[in-house]
C-alpha cells in the first residue's frame, strides 16, 4: 500500500553533517528532479509538488538536504528504490558495474589476489563480474538482504556512487571502516563539487528522485575520512582512495 511522501520541515540553519560547522540555505528543488531528466530543469512530471530543500556547509562546503533524516529504509524502498529507480540511473545494473570491474582489474592489480568488499553493491552485479575473473570479491547493500560480511576482514573495499546516496556520512564510513583492515585500501566514487560550484543547483548531480542527498567537496571529504583515521588522495572529481591508518 501506497504511502505519502513526508520529508522532515525545513530549517534557515542547518548543522553539517560532516564537520557541525554552520550551514546556511543553498536552493530548492522539486522531489521529482532526477540526473537524467530530459530538460534543463532536470524535473520528471509530473512534479510532486515536494519541496526539497538542500543546505551548504558555510566551513568545509558540503552540500546536503536534511529531508530523509527521519526516513526508514522502507520509506526509501517504496520512494526511491522502487521498481522505476532504473528509469532515473540507467546505467546501475549492467554498464557501470562492467566500467567499475575493468577500472578495478587495470588500476588495482596488487589486491587481485586479495579479499575484496563491494560495499552498497546493490544486487551483486559488479562482485559476479569480478569473479567471473577470478577474483575473490562479494557484495553487500544495506537495502539488500544478505549476510553481514566479517570485519576487519577485507584488505580492499570498493563503493561506487553510495556516499551521495547517505543521510549520515559518518555512520557510513564506519561501517566500511569496520570491514577494512588496518593498511586496506578503500576505492569509491562519488561527484565533488569543486569544478561546477558556479552551478549551484544546476548541477546536475543534485537529484533528490534519484537519491542524490549529500554532495560533497573535497574539503568535505577529507574533513570526513580524516576523522575515521584515513588518509585520502582524490584522483579526480569522480573517484577517490583511502588508506586506513588506524586499527
Amino acid at each position: 500500500m501506497s504511502s505519502q511522501l513526508i520529508v522532515k520541515s525545513v530549517v534557515e540553519i542547518g548543522c553539517c553533517k560532516v564537520c557541525q560547522g554552520e550551514a546556511s540555505l543553498y536552493g530548492v528543488t522539486d522531489f521529482n528532479t532526477a540526473c537524467y531528466a530530459q530538460n534543463a530543469s532536470r524535473y520528471v512530471y509530473p512534479l510532486k509538488g515536494v519541496p526539497i530543500y538542500y543546505h551548504q556547509c558555510q566551513s568545509c562546503g558540503l552540500v546536503y538536504t536534511h529531508a530523509f533524516d527521519d526516513w526508514t529504509p522502507e520509506d526509501y524502498a517504496q520512494h526511491v528504490y522502487n521498481e522505476g529507480y532504473a528509469e532515473f540511473d540507467p546505467n546501475y545494473e549492467i554498464e557501470r558495474p562492467r566500467k567499475n570491474r575493468d577500472l578495478i582489474l587495470a588500476l588495482f592489480k596488487k589486491f587481485h589476489g586479495k579479499k575484496m568488499l563491494d560495499y552498497g553493491g546493490g544486487t551483486g552485479t559488479l562482485a559476479r563480474l569480478m569473479q567471473e575473473v577470478g577474483i575473490d570479491m562479494v557484495a553487500w547493500d544495506p537495502f539488500v538482504p544478505g549476510d553481514y560480511p566479517q570485519l576487519n576482514s577485507f584488505e580492499f573495499i570498493t563503493c561506487f556512487e553510495v556516499f551521495e546516496h547517505t543521510p549520515d556520512p559518518h555512520k557510513t564510513l564506519g561501517e566500511v571502516s569496520g570491514f577494512l583492515k588496518k593498511g586496506g585500501v578503500f576505492f569509491f566514487s562519488t561527484g565533488t563539487t569543486n569544478e561546477v560550484s558556479h552551478l549551484g543547483m544546476n548541477d546536475w548531480y543534485i537529484a533528490p528522485r534519484n537519491g542524490h542527498i549529500t554532495i560533497y567537496s573535497e574539503a568535505s571529504l577529507n574533513a570526513l575520512f580524516e576523522a575515521h583515521g584515513f588518509q585520502i588522495t582524490h584522483l579526480n572529481r569522480w573517484s577517490h582512495v583511502a588508506m586506513k591508518m588506524v586499527a
